[in-house]
């Protein structure tokens, strides 16, 4: 069986007209992260017309091709040749078949609902001549990079070169007691989607022993990775979709003893079972294991005995061909399709067995084959059931299925989860991904009383690092709103394990330093917390620029809308255009230039006003921690790279900001902003300057690079065009 490429949209691809020809944009994006000798491939052309094209535009020739790009950025890449290529050119391109293509975009982090869930319309690129017009924009184009690219370092960092960083400690020794919490996990920063238990090389990659020796330093204890089942064990349904199983039980039992030397334990992240196309389902043989349909895809219906006994067997084959495996947490009510309830109600269920049951039946079964499977070959294995995504599918959903579970079962609920805050005058609630709404509320709560009083040990969810609020560094320096976040956790004796974020948020920290003085022992002041994780500088001005910088967050608009779909994680990348495109926000993914999903519930006047106030007042905060750095009495590259950090961020708000402004006056007046033009030109200077620096600034471990230098080039190019669009349009 093979997946199926997401279908074509009927609309074409956008336009980019900062460029003379589509060709000379994918030259552009992918210089220096793919060979000239792989783009002639794509174009059907000589690497020697590449070069010229490239020669002609500035880029550097001959081109410094780092060969990571297509292991470890191939979404940054999928991403900025999205609207350029064909699906065929798009696996050249990256050296796979469309097979690989298919089941990427499938089972990335929701890849392809990151990009939209349809393909643009595009015709094969191919090069195209040059008018003398294009010819005099093309030495623009060249006067512009050259120029702009004489302010980057002599020496950029190369990007993926995590490991200097990991290297830095977050400040003064912890107490060495760090018993409140049983278990601490994080997702690594750096690790792969894909095919990575296969491959020594990439299990590396994903799980440096840089990284893992920072993590154990900051107290923690396991760290957590997606798995797909039917990749890892036998799969009795279709055999075919496990080939290779063996070769990643391996590859885990190697990396099972990697973090064993750390005093790290490995935590699957688990999301079954996964949904099959229609045509899965056609053999008659599997027809009787067909559930809930939606659209072209069904569940795999755990109510079926033989779905069940998978579920069962799979765990139990793990724990027993991977010893020493930390646990499970499972996600049952996610964005993906998987037991007939993952996406219905008793009221539209279409699966005429799981119709006639309860939720909270269904959803217990698929943890109790899970759990039996595997506390059968490990007893001590831990097993975590995340309550995500059950609210709302039947009253007292929590404490039914806490009834069903097996008593080790451990239960976990985000802290933040339906806490409600007005921002603006406008009231919101927090589903997950929340620093600037913090937690715990009556909700995680009564969640965690009930997991103990039903005799589950109770876990926390928590974002601390970063959120979807901002993503694209590794930590947001909101340190007294984390700190307060963490004070009431700890106040909460319910609580007995923490995992402290979801793909974001894993980079080793100051976030996770301050999270561990909440592990065992007294509980520092602020101030105290502020002094252990920075303790060159006055901590009494640290936290005073850190609560200047809190209460700049706090003015966040947050909503699970806005921190989906509006541009805070491009920054000043996100291109401006010169007429309303039409298409829609993507999850995370393309925030086009649609205010009205940016902005999710908040007026518009509202949305722009709190933006206005989080960039002002965060601008405030980065100027305090600015003179902290200065006055500090050595120097701590742990403090320099969070004043970094905390200027990129002061750029993307402010880069928010901008667009929005933008997009009201374009459609509202019919003006293309001069003054916001200029100022997105300046902003993505600044953060070329600032990501050329740090190979963390833009990296997301489930998204790789949101921008790149170049994509930040074009953003520069791209207003140079609209300054010229804007005096064309002076002149008439």
């Amino acid at each position: 069986m093979t997946f199926e490429l997401p279908p074509e949209d009927t609309r074409e691809a956008l336009c980019f007209p900062h460029f003379p020809t589509r060709a000379q944009c994918f030259i552009f994006r992918n210089w220096e992260m793919v060979s000239p000798e792989v783009m002639a491939s794509v174009l059907g052309c000589t690497a020697g017309e590449i070069l010229e094209a490239a020669d002609a535009m500035g880029l550097p020739v001959p081109p410094d091709t780092d060969p990571d790009w297509v292991t470890k950025g191939y979404i940054t890449l999928i991403r900025a040749n999205w609207h350029l290529l064909t699906y065929e050119q798009l696996a050249l391109l990256l050296g796979r078949d469309t097979g690989w293509l298919a089941y990427v975009l499938k089972e990335d982090d929701f890849l392809s609902v990151k990009l939209g869930g349809k393909k643009p319309r595009t015709a094969p690129l191919r090069p195209e001549p040059l008018t003398p017009d294009g010819k005099r924009r093309t030495e623009q184009i060249r006067k512009t990079v050259l120029e702009a690219r004489a302010a980057l370092p002599e020496r950029p960092a190369p990007p993926f070169d995590f490991a200097p960083a990991f290297a830095v400690r977050c400040g003064a020794p912890a107490d060495e007691r760090d018993d409140r919490f049983e278990e601490r996990i994080v997702y690594s920063y750096c690790a792969l989607y894909g095919d990575t238990f296969a491959d020594r090389g990439l299990i590396d990659a994903s799980f440096p022993d840089s990284l893992l020796s920072a993590c154990r330093s900051l107290g923690i204890t396991g760290i957590w990775t997606q798995a797909v089942l039917y990749r890892l064990v036998p799969f009795p349904f279709d055999p075919e979709l496990s080939e290779g199983h063996v070769a990643r039980l391996d590859g885990m039992r190697y990396l099972v003893r990697k973090l064993r030397k750390y005093g790290l334990r490995l935590f699957l992240y688990l999301n079954e079972p996964r949904s099959m196309p229609e045509s899965f389902f056609a053999s008659p043989s599997r027809a009787g294991l067909k559930g809930h349909t939606r659209g072209k895809e069904s569940c795999l219906c755990v109510s079926v005995p033989a779905v069940r006994e998978y579920l069962r067997d799979g765990a139990r084959t793990l724990c027993s061909e991977v010893p020493g495996l930390g646990g499970f947490i499972t996600i049952t009510a996610s964005e993906n399709l998987t037991n007939c309830y993952s996406h219905s109600t008793p009221g539209t269920c279409t699966c005429p067995r799981c119709a006639a049951r309860s939720p909270a039946e269904v959803i217990a079964d698929v943890n109790t084959a899970l759990y039996e499977g595997a506390r059968s070959a490990d007893p001590g294995v831990r097993f975590i059931a995340w309550n995500w995504g059950w609210y709302g599918r039947q009253e007292n959903m929590n404490g039914d299925v806490a009834d069903l579970l097996p008593p080790g079962a451990a239960l976990m609920s985000v802290s933040e989860e339906k806490v409600k805050k007005t921002v603006g005058g406008t009231e919101t609630s927090v589903v997950d991904y929340s620093i600037s709404v913090d937690g715990p509320g009556d909700y995680a709560k009564a969640v965690w009383r009930t997991a103990r009083e039903r005799g589950h040990a109770a876990y926390a969810k928590l974002q601390l690092g970063c959120t979807w609020e901002m993503a694209a560094v590794p930590c947001v320096p909101a340190f007294e709103k984390i700190y307060r976040h963490m004070s009431k956790i700890t106040a909460c004796a319910d609580v007995r394990g923490l995992m402290l974020g979801w793909t974001l948020g894993g980079f080793p920290s100051p976030s996770l330093r301050l999270a561990q003085c909440f592990y065992g022992g007294r509980v520092p002041t602020f101030e105290e917390v502020c002094g252990q994780m920075f303790p060159t500088a006055d901590a009494r001005a640290l936290a005073h620029a850190f609560s200047t910088l809190s209460s700049a967050f706090d003015e966040y608009p947050f909503h699970v809308g806005v921190a989906y779909f509006a541009p805070q994680h491009a920054g000043p990348s996100n291109l401006l255009c010169a007429e309303k495109t039409g298409r829609r926000a993507t999850m995370v993914g393309y925030p086009y230039d649609d205010l009205e999903k940016w902005r999710s519930i908040y007026p518009e006047d509202v949305f722009t006003g709190q933006l206005k106030k989080l960039y002002t007042g965060w601008a405030r905060g980065v100027a305090e921690l600015r003179e902290a750095v200065r006055s500090a009495a050595g120097t701590d590259e742990n403090l320099l790279r969070t004043l970094r950090w905390a200027e990129v961020c002061a750029i993307h708000f402010e880069s928010v900001y901008d667009q929005c402004v933008f997009v009201r006056r374009r459609d509202r007046e019919g003006v293309l902003d001069a003054g916001i033009i200029s100022r997105e030109e300046e902003l993505a200077r600044r953060l070329m300057t600032l990501a050329a620096s740090d190979p963390t600034v833009g990296y997301e471990s489930s998204n790789h690079y949101f921008y790149t230098v170049n994509s930040l080039l074009e953003k520069i190019l791209n207003c140079r065009y609209l300054q010229q669009t804007g005096d064309r349009q002076g002149d008439k």
